[in-house]
């Protein structure tokens, strides 16, 4: 990892290394990757102290395997209730579903969440569907897709948060909890175009951090230059980003404070240990 600038300080090395989703609830940090089954819990320096079962099972080893098999959880949200809700990208069939885990600090509980139906609906405007975050902002659950695939079509998606509670009851997410989809025009970064990581709701405004990775499709990965963190309008105006790392593919961040993020980032190597960032952009 190179030089980290001095609004950025390594925490820890984590014992995953697909980091894609960070919340902060209460003193403890959840972490998803997205080659696993499980939901790393740790302290706030970075020690692992739980893990939560999500899915039964195992994921083969071998890599191509593993990734055509893993239900590449990307987004993880903070629901009002405090539980979380870890959801597939959607960028194929198998990528699909989604895990509420209620009573996360006493006795966890995981609920395989159906996302079809509103998936579906998703890719009627957006065919490269990758869910990548999310986060709940007032009356609204926020999702971002990430244009990483050959149309380039980074999103924000509005969500009515009633609908989604009352849906998840039923375990799935249903298309009538959809308010709207909006574009969101991001530059590039060294020649990359940067794509939409994940979303968090900071100092009262919705953040984002996106990732300038040179990929030709939502499934594939590719060289990485660098990521970036700003804020986000809700209807999809992208201001005020910052550089955060030239090496780095950050892929969730959640609010830490003022003026202060956590984040992870995603090396794509089953070898390499993710990184734990605190972050301070603004």
């Amino acid at each position: 990892m190179a030089q980290l600038p001095n609004r950025v300080q390594l925490l820890a090395q984590l014992d995953v290394a697909a980091a894609s989703g960070i919340v902060l609830l209460e003193d403890r940090l959840y972490v998803i990757a997205d080659d696993l089954l499980t939901l790393a819990v740790y302290d706030l320096q970075g020690a692992r102290r739980q893990s939560i079962r999500l899915l039964p099972g195992e994921l083969p080893d071998e890599h191509a395997a593993r990734k055509a098999a893993k239900p590449d959880f990307e987004a993880l949200v903070a629901m009002p209730d405090n539980s979380i809700l870890a959801l597939g990208s959607g960028s194929t069939q198998q990528r699909q579903r989604g895990v509420w885990v209620q009573q996360v600090s006493t006795a966890p509980n995981s609920v395989v969440v159906d996302l079809s139906e509103l998936y579906s609906a998703l890719i009627r405007e957006l065919p490269e569907l990758n869910i990548e975050g999310g986060a709940v902002f007032g009356s609204q659950l926020y999702l971002c897709s990430r244009g990483n695939g050959a149309r380039r079509e980074n999103a924000l998606i509005k969500l009515d948060l009633g609908r989604v509670m009352t849906s998840l009851a039923r375990q799935r997410l249903t298309a009538d909890s959809l308010l709207s989809i909006h574009r969101v025009q991001l530059p590039e970064l060294d020649g990359v175009p940067l794509s939409l990581t994940d979303l968090t709701v900071h100092e009262d405004r919705l953040a984002f951090s996106a990732a300038a990775e040179a990929s030709a499709n939502t499934y594939d990965d590719g060289a990485c230059a660098g990521s970036v963190v700003g804020r986000l309008s809700p209807e999809g105006t992208a201001t005020e980003l910052v550089t955060i790392a030239s090496d780095l593919k950050l892929e969730g961040i959640c609010s830490a404070g003022p003026q202060t993020l956590y984040a992870v980032a995603d090396a794509d190597d089953a070898n390499a240990r993710a990184p734990l960032l605190v972050v301070q952009p603004w």
